[in-house]
């Protein structure tokens, strides 16, 4: 075996090295990434925006974000009360009935929220009027 062969032995063997090396990098780095993003869903914690009520109809509510908000909540939302939605005013669970337009509230969720216009709401798990009288 020449000295020439040997040479483009080991610069084989340097190159299936580095390819492994490289393609083990990027496996364990998609792992890490994708481990971050799976466990960042946010769907999947609870959220919760203050808003003024603009208007009910049946079930359906639709609320205007206050300016205290992240600047995400502070536009046009309607969203849906289901059976499982709480209702309440100082910890007292009332009704859909008891709100009216123009009352402060928080809206609780936990779905996704639709870039609609206005924006829809899944998920609704707590609406709490905020106003001193009912």
């Amino acid at each position: 075996m020449g000295k020439k062969t040997k040479t483009v032995g080991w610069a084989l063997v340097m190159l299936c090295y580095s390819v492994a090396l490289a393609g083990v990098s990027g496996w364990i780095g998609y792992k890490v990434v994708s481990g971050r993003v799976e466990d960042a869903a946010p769907a999947a914690r609870p959220q919760t925006f203050y808003a003024t009520v603009s208007d009910i109809r049946d079930n359906a509510v639709t609320v205007t974000g206050m300016e205290v908000n992240d600047i995400n909540f502070r536009g046009e939302f309607c969203f849906s009360v289901t059976e499982e939605t709480e209702i309440t005013w100082r910890y007292t669970d009332i009704s859909l009935g008891d709100l009216e337009a123009g009352d402060n509230v928080s809206i609780t969720f936990t779905g996704e929220v639709m870039e609609t216009s206005p924006a829809q709401i899944q998920g609704v798990e707590m609406i709490q009027l905020l106003d001193d009288e009912k």
